[in-house]
């Protein structure tokens, strides 16, 4: 359980967990490129053509909320 000590350093917390933020964030461009991507494929698309970019969401969206700590 953390406990908010003022007598006791951070740590490397809140860097990391920014990281996770930002990371999080590039996922999201990234799952939006790929969604673009795929949707101006020419030919048959199956259904991994619509799955793989809105299936990349939750998780940056997770990662993102977490890293930054949103409430």
């Amino acid at each position: 359980m953390a406990h908010n000590n003022p007598h006791h350093a951070p740590g490397w917390s809140g860097f990391l967990l920014a990281l996770l933020g930002i990371a999080g964030c590039l996922i999201a461009f990234t799952g939006l490129a790929v969604t673009l991507a795929l949707l101006r494929v020419d030919g048959r698309k199956t259904w991994g053509n619509y799955a793989i970019g809105p299936g990349i969401l939750p998780i940056d969206l997770a990662a993102t909320a977490t890293g930054f700590q949103l409430r």
